[in-house]
This record gives structure tokens, C-alpha cells and sequence, in this order.
């Protein structure tokens, strides 16, 4: 707390002020990060009205995000702070999940994704996917640096979900820096 203090040129007093310890201190920074990430993808949602360019530009936003993230994070968010990886993980499974959801519905309702999907399941094996991405203890995933393996997880996902007009879509709108293979 005293790093923290100093960082912010404020006395620990003062910071105290805020929270209550540290573990306060990083729960409040988690939620108030999430809320972050929800505006963000809120705002990708809102101004997108295709879904396969929902995708891309989140996960172009995601890579850039984790230049910035310390990849033993999520590890030590669980380890070290139990009750603020609760908030990150029950955020991941409602939150993240209806957003990918949503996005499902809406790639099948403008016929870019499959009709006979399995909106929930393929959801959830694009979110487990996402998380091996960031802190995975597979040696062949950690070779890899993440943008790499997040931009062919998302093509990867795309390939599976698309329609032959998705599939279309997407070689005529390589406009992101994601470069899918399809």
C-alpha cells in the first residue's frame, strides 16, 4: 500500500480513505475494469450491426488490451486475491456470456453464422477457449505469442460458425488487423 500510495502521490491515510486494504484495492480496480471492458463492448455492439465485425474488432481491442497485461495475472488474481477472482469469474459467466450469446443470436438472425448452432455450448467453448489464450499450462499454447494465438482462435471460431455468406463476408472485409485465414 505504500507503493500504491506513492504512485498516486496521495499519504496511505489519504488511500484509506478509498479502501480498506489491498484486497479492497484490487476488487474495486477488477470491477472497475469490467465495467470497462462492458462499455467498451457495449459501445462495439451498439455501433456494429454485423456480427462477424462485432468479433473482430473485440478481439483486435483484446490483443491491444494484453500488450498492456501482466500474462501471470489471472494466476495470481486467483491465488492472492480469491475474492476479487470470484468477481472476475462470475462476471466472465454472466456478463461475457450473454455478450458472446447475443452475438450468436444475432450472426444466425442475419444468416453469417450456422442456424443449427448450439448458441450456449459454443459460447461457452469460445470462452474456455479465450481463457487458455490468456494463462494456459499447455507448453505448445505458451510458445506462441498471445496475438498470434488469439487471432487464430478467432478465426478458428469463425471457421466453425460461419455460413458460406459469414465465410464470404469476412474474405471480402479483412479490414482488421486480425488477418483470418478463411
Amino acid at each position: 500500500m505504500d507503493d500504491v500510495a506513492r504512485e498516486l502521490s496521495m499519504s496511505k491515510k489519504t488511500l484509506y480513505q478509498y479502501v480498506t486494504d489491498k484486497d479492497d484495492l484490487v476488487k474495486k480496480t477488477i470491477e472497475l475494469h469490467l465495467q470497462s471492458m462492458d462499455s467498451v463492448c457495449l459501445n462495439v455492439c451498439q455501433s456494429e450491426e454485423n456480427a462477424i465485425k462485432q468479433i473482430l474488432k473485440i478481439a483486435e481491442m483484446m490483443i491491444n488490451l494484453h500488450k498492456e497485461l501482466n500474462p501471470g495475472l489471472l494466476f495470481d488474481l486467483k491465488k492472492f486475491h480469491p475474492e476479487s477472482f470470484q468477481v472476475f469469474t462470475q462476471h466472465r459467466e454472466t456478463q461475457m456470456q450473454k455478450q458472446i450469446i447475443d452475438n450468436l443470436n444475432l450472426g444466425i438472425a442475419q444468416n453469417l453464422y450456422k442456424k443449427n448452432l448450439n448458441v450456449d455450448l459454443t459460447a461457452g467453448f469460445y470462452m474456455a477457449s479465450i481463457e487458455h489464450c490468456l494463462s494456459s499450462e499447455m507448453a505448445i499454447l505458451n510458445s506462441f505469442p498471445f496475438r498470434e494465438k488469439y487471432a487464430y482462435l478467432v478465426n478458428y471460431h469463425l471457421s466453425a460458425i460461419c455460413t458460406p455468406e459469414g465465410i464470404d463476408y469476412i474474405r471480402k472485409n479483412k479490414t482488421l488487423d486480425i488477418k483470418p485465414n478463411i
